[in-house]
């Protein structure tokens, strides 16, 4: 959203710094999800970000499940949280349709054992906190930078995965 995550910063003394946002509640929809190839432990990311404003439906989950399919080739385990939106009818029917997609889900409010939870948090956190852009196109670039920084670093990616306690 354009309006900032606040977090505790440093100023001179008597000099408060104030952001200023005009449009708090515009937003950019994102999907992402943190990959894993099996033979190679290589870590990626493949994200994905909607209009402005725009909010997922369940073809769009399917469409960046196939997205994925097409880019990983072989059998896919999807490790998923349990929100609607993940079991929409055009995601389970894209699933049933596709052999080598398995879909596994995390128990419910389980949200530290997310990889992707664990971007999200590191990003949002950390990389974006106290940044307030002045537009939704500023948000997106900066966001589509942030993402793509992360792509090229496989360890990040790794250490976030390790921070969940997962087993590989």
């Amino acid at each position: 959203m354009l309006n900032p995550l606040v977090r505790r910063t440093w100023a001179p003394r008597g000099k408060t710094p104030v952001i200023r946002v005009f449009k708090p509640h515009e937003r950019i929809s994102v999907i992402g999800a943190m990959t894993l190839e099996r033979h190679t432990k290589h870590f990626g990311f493949q994200f994905h970000l909607l209009h402005d404003n725009a909010n997922f439906h369940g073809a769009d989950i399917a469409d960046f499940v196939k997205g994925i399919r097409r880019k990983l080739r072989g059998n896919i385990t999807l490790l998923w949280d349990m929100i609607e939106i993940h079991r929409a009818r055009p995601v389970m029917d894209y699933v049933a349709k596709h052999q080598t997609v398995r879909v596994e889900y995390f128990p419910p409010y389980a949200p530290e054992l997310n990889p992707v939870d664990q971007i999200w948090s590191y990003v949002k956190y950390g990389r974006l906190a106290n940044y307030c852009p002045a537009s939704l196109a500023e948000l997106r670039e900066r966001i589509t930078t942030e993402f793509d920084r992360l792509r090229k670093q496989p360890d990040l990616l790794e250490s976030l995965f390790h921070g969940t306690g997962l087993p590989l």
